[in-house]
């Protein structure tokens, strides 16, 4: 075991915290209640790494950086809003969820830090209404027929992706909320541009 005088190197701090801190030990019913088995599926399937997340110290919900962070996720609520008023409350509704849950499970992470329950939890509902909002969009997608699906969507939906991905190579601090953010705004924006499409070739609009 190390010593509490030991001096992290680079590479140790700049280490995910799955790599860091291993499984999660903590998904029980006291933490998760009628979504233990859930959790447990989830994270038996992962290996673990399903229900970790980064550390964002030294990043709060009170520093400038934590701050806007969590305001990225208004980005999820004006296009739902948008979406909801051209005629689309469905898809809207689920997009603005997804920003209200994205927000608080970041605001937990951030409020939180590492190795917490809370935000586990926050974690998996998150992926329930981020997963429902991106089902919708895909089926939007087939139904319009993926050929005609326009460039731009196609476009904004591959950076997201490649942002979402960058956030797992560096799962840490600022280098994690920066290319999350991006995530936040380019899938938002993919959203978007998805709903938008399917009002003027599905509805008519």
């Amino acid at each position: 075991e190390r010593s509490s005088s030991h001096t992290k190197t680079p590479s140790e701090k700049n280490q995910s915290s799955f790599v860091k801190y291993g499984r999660p030990q903590d998904i029980t019913s006291e933490s998760f209640g009628p979504l233990l088995p859930i959790a447990e599926a989830l994270d038996e399937a992962t290996g673990g790494w399903g229900l970790s997340y980064a550390d964002l110290h030294p990043a709060t919900p009170r520093t400038t950086v934590g701050q806007a962070f969590l305001a990225t996720n208004f980005f999820y609520a004006a296009a739902g809003l948008w979406l909801g008023i051209q005629g689309d409350w469905f898809y809207g509704g689920l997009t603005e969820l997804a920003g209200i849950v994205s927000f608080a499970y970041h605001y937990t992470q951030l409020e939180f830090g590492k190795n917490r329950s809370e935000v586990r939890l926050a974690l998996l509902i998150d992926y329930f209404c981020a997963g429902s909002a991106l089902l919708t969009g895909g089926v939007y997608m087939v139904q319009a027929g993926i050929t005609s699906v326009p460039i731009e969507s196609l476009v904004s939906a591959g950076v997201a992706v490649v942002c979402l991905s960058l956030c797992w190579v560096w799962e840490f601090g600022y280098p994690y909320i920066f290319w999350h953010s991006l995530w936040h705004i380019s899938s938002a924006y993919t959203g978007y541009l998805v709903g938008q499409d399917h009002l003027s070739k599905i509805a008519g609009q």
